[in-house]
């Protein structure tokens, strides 16, 4: 295995993963963090690969090659630059819309991202990409409270697309959040 090329995401806190790129690779490790981010990393990994599992072959998300041990995930790289390196009316309409469809495949496979901040939605030649599952909610993960927890993370995949349309279009129509995202976003 070559050496890493490139870091492409740096932690910005115990609590986040160590991400490299090796080739064509990305290797996502919660490994060395401190304990309890350790553990919280491997949950985190846990799901992102139960995600990415559910997601393959949909183009448009990293497709997962395999977890050495539980706190490490590998997948492909995917091309592209975050949308919020993006200025207002750089994004083409065309591009907006294969997001949404993007959104809506994901939706329909039974995972919602849930941490679609414009930083994890990338663009490559008018051709949306996103990465970072970690978070992601995978139908079936709480059969009790499955289609509410299922329904919240797709209310928060809509409210970040219409950011992105907001933003970029100036245009657009915000979700009715759930209660408590309504009662945390007043504070």
């Amino acid at each position: 295995m070559e050496p890493s090329s490139s870091i492409p995401y740096a932690p910005r806190n115990k609590w986040k993963a160590s991400v490299r790129q090796q080739g064509d690779i990305i290797i996502k490790d919660y490994g060395s963090n401190p304990f309890i981010p350790k553990i919280y990393g491997r949950i985190c990994i846990k799901w992102e690969a139960q995600a990415l599992e559910k997601l393959k072959g949909l183009e448009g998300v990293p497709r997962l090659i395999d977890r050495p041990n539980p706190y490490m995930l590998r997948m492909s790289v995917v091309p592209g630059i975050p949308i919020s390196k993006e200025k207002k009316g750089s994004l083409s309409e065309v591009y907006f819309q294969r997001l949404v469809r993007l959104f809506e495949a994901m939706h329909a496979r039974g995972v919602a991202h849930g941490d679609a901040h414009q930083r994890n939605i990338l663009i490559h030649e008018d051709l949306p990409y996103l990465v970072d599952f970690s978070t992601a909610y995978v139908k079936g993960r709480m059969p009790i409270l499955d289609n509410y927890l299922f329904n919240c993370f797709v209310l928060l995949d809509l409210e970040r697309l219409y950011k992105v349309e907001k933003k970029f279009f100036g245009r657009g129509r915000p979700p009715r959040m759930f209660f408590l995202y309504r009662i945390f976003k007043r504070t």
